[in-house]
């Protein structure tokens, strides 16, 4: 039979190993978040460096990617608003500044959502009224509270 000592140091080993992979898993996960969110910015810088190079076409299509991946980047999709309305393209702009507005809403940053929601209606009264219906459930969500 066995030593209890040798069980305990064996034992020991095992917790050591589960600890130190524990440790290096962890620091993986860390290492990765960091990676993304470092990618992120530098997809911003990226798209933000070929905006004012005016490589619009470079800008657009990575402002596209970031809002993909992060639909709620209101630096991403306010920028891309730019990006349409600098060509003219309102339809577009209004659906960028729409997305811009509902995440300012959402925030409670009502006088930046306002400006914005300003520029939507001038463009589109679809994506105007998208914005008065979601300022609408928010105020009787309110009411329902009181």
């Amino acid at each position: 039979m066995f030593n209890k000592n040798i069980l305990f140091i064996l034992f020991g080993y095992i917790a050591v190993g589960i600890a130190v992979a524990y440790v290096f898993i962890k620091d993986d996960q860390v290492d990765a978040s960091s990676e993304q969110v470092m990618s992120e910015e530098m997809s911003l810088s990226d798209a933000r460096e070929a905006f004012w190079e005016r490589d619009l076409v470079k800008a657009e299509r990575l402002y596209r990617v970031i809002t993909n991946a992060d639909e709620a980047n209101i630096d991403a999709w306010g920028e891309l608003g730019n990006i349409y309305y600098m060509q003219a393209r309102w339809q577009e702009a209004a659906n960028a500044y729409a997305e811009v507005t509902l995440r300012l809403i959402e925030k409670k940053d009502m006088p930046q959502a306002a400006y914005f929601h300003d520029l939507v209606k001038q463009m589109d009264r679809g994506q105007s009224e998208r914005i008065n219906e979601r300022l609408r459930e928010l105020n009787s969500t309110a009411e329902v509270k009181s």
